[in-house]
């Protein structure tokens, strides 16, 4: 299995970037009376600044399938995206129901310190009658809030209509970022928390090599 934090060289860096942003005690005083008013942490005080709010065009999935929940994944990994989620779902029918989340689709996250994630690939998913563990390979969209882990939670979101987002997606469209996620990841961060993408990055991008793989349900001519 491949490293998934590909420019990360250690699981204490890989600690220390999941987890950005620490809580500091933040102190008020009463410049009178020189006494402690407050001890609360800062980042409960407000919330975390920059990055991509989630807008665009509303998805609906597959009537048949029932989300059961979509969270943080630390054990899996795909060749799709920096982060994994892992997504379980459910066919509503007794028989399995397939559907493709598509390249752009946002995952929002329940909680204000932990970052939106976005797919860059489309994945198909397919719903058993019994609960289905689908492993989503996504890309973090707020590089100051927190990387998700087991205990954050996501909801399907829209079809981002950010541009430098879809700018990515149209470049790798084609492309095998499996051993180049770290890079790509970056270029998503370029694109929310910053001022875009410089053109060495677009032309790091376009010199990714071809996607020869055959992905499940989808033809190579696709």
């Amino acid at each position: 299995m491949s490293w998934p934090y590909g420019f990360l060289d250690s699981q204490t860096e890989i600690d220390n970037f999941r987890r950005p942003m620490k809580r500091k005690p933040c102190l008020f005083w009463y410049p009178a009376a020189f006494t402690v008013l407050l001890v609360l942490a800062c980042d409960e005080l407000l919330p975390p600044d920059g990055g991509l709010e989630p807008t665009g065009t509303p998805f609906t999935l597959h009537p048949g399938i029932a989300v059961i929940a979509i969270a943080g994944s630390v054990r899996n990994f795909s060749p799709n995206g920096q982060f994994a989620l892992d997504m379980t779902i459910r066919s509503k029918t007794s028989s399995s129901v397939s559907d493709t989340l598509p390249a752009g689709l946002l995952l929002v996250s329940t909680k204000r310190q932990v970052q939106h994630m976005v797919l860059l690939k489309p994945h198909i998913i397919t719903a058993g009658s019994s609960a289905t563990l689908v492993v989503l390979g996504t890309f973090c969209c707020n590089e100051f809030r927190e990387i998700p882990n087991a205990n954050d939670s996501f909801a399907l979101g829209p079809i981002t209509d950010n541009a430098g987002l879809n700018q990515i997606i149209a470049i790798i469209r084609h492309k095998n970022i499996s051993n180049d996620l770290g890079m790509v990841q970056r270029a998503v961060w370029m694109v929310t928390d910053s001022t875009g993408l410089t053109q060495a990055y677009i032309d790091s991008l376009n010199a990714l090599p071809a996607d020869t793989l055959m992905i499940p349900g989808r033809r190579k001519s696709e």
